[in-house]
């Protein structure tokens, strides 16, 4: 009996021990599902500078950039890192659009979401001489003539891509007949180079050459008015098209993460949000702030999953 006794408080000590040793014990390398530059990275240095200055956190925070398969080369990287804590992985609807288009085995139940950080929203871009009015100028015309407008989008499928076709398909046009072009490089030097008519992109990326009076943004993928950039611009309810996209940064932990580390993200990433030093890179890159902790995100990304795989099917890209 004695011996027992013994055992259960060697365990119990045990695991008092692990539920409060210190966390992160070590420096925390965020993995940013994308290379240096991008969307994905500039949301990952964002996170480590504000967490840094808000006091929130002690240990140094790494970005490590691993690019390439259109993010599947980051999910089999973070996958490997099984139960451990101190990876912390940056990546956007791509978590779970992959396996519905099948390039990879891996969503997001093979890992453990943590938060939507924040949002972006998705523009469409014309240049400042086009002569479009606005995005229903566009639509009208695509409708008579779906081949009539070249529109360029950063990958297909993408939210640029479907900030394109949902529009085109909820105003009676034949969306299988339109003109669209996947660039790799910067959208805005084939608006600016007259290759494309229009684009659709992330406003920040638009908002340098929208100040700069080069272009116009005539509709937005924001469910409501926006002020800064968006500021004026329609978004596609007030035109008449049901339909809106957040364009979001989310974080995850490798599978097998521990209960305690998601906790510690969830108090810390809370008290992130209502950070100056937050708030100001908000306002540095035009983001929204679209945060869930870990419970709601993963509740809204089971949903999104189910609402992208139906229309991934109806545009042909789902295996």
């Amino acid at each position: 009996m004695k011996t027992a006794v013994i055992v259960l408080m060697t365990a119990w000590l045990g695991t008092a021990a692990v539920a409060h040793a210190a966390y992160p014990a070590r420096r925390v390398e965020v993995v940013a599902a994308g290379n240096a530059g991008g969307g994905l990275d500039t949301a990952a240095r964002a996170l480590d500078t504000a967490m840094h200055e808000a006091g929130l956190i002690d240990q140094p925070m790494i970005v490590n950039n691993v690019g390439g398969a259109a993010g599947d080369a980051a999910k089999n990287y973070v996958h490997q890192k099984k139960g451990d804590a101190h990876v912390l992985y940056v990546e956007s609807n791509r978590i779970f659009q992959n396996k519905i288009i099948g390039t990879t085995a891996l969503d997001f139940d093979n890992f453990v979401p943590l938060a939507r950080l924040i949002t972006e929203y998705l523009v469409w871009v014309v240049r400042a001489d086009a002569p479009y009015r606005g995005a229903k100028d566009v639509l009208d015309r695509i409708k008579g003539d779906a081949a009539s407008v070249t529109f360029g989008v950063g990958s297909m499928p993408s939210n640029d891509y479907f900030n394109t076709v949902r529009p085109a398909m909820q105003h009676g046009v034949d969306y299988k007949k339109l003109r669209i072009a996947a660039f790799r490089g910067t959208l805005n030097a084939q608006l600016l180079g007259g290759h494309v008519q229009l684009i659709s992109t992330t406003a920040s990326e638009a908002m340098a050459h929208a100040q700069a009076g080069k272009v116009r943004l005539i509709a937005t993928s924001a469910p409501a008015p926006q002020g800064g950039v968006l500021q004026g611009v329609p978004h596609w309810r007030a035109l008449g098209i049901d339909m809106h996209i957040l364009h979001w940064r989310g974080l995850f932990l490798p599978p097998g993460a521990p209960p305690e580390a998601v906790a510690w993200w969830d108090e810390r990433l809370g008290k992130l949000m209502k950070s100056d030093p937050w708030r100001k890179m908000l306002a540095r890159y035009g983001w929204a702030d679209a945060f869930a902790d870990s419970a709601q995100f993963r509740r809204e990304l089971v949903a999104e999953r189910e609402s992208s795989a139906t229309l991934l099917r109806q545009l042909g890209f789902a295996k």
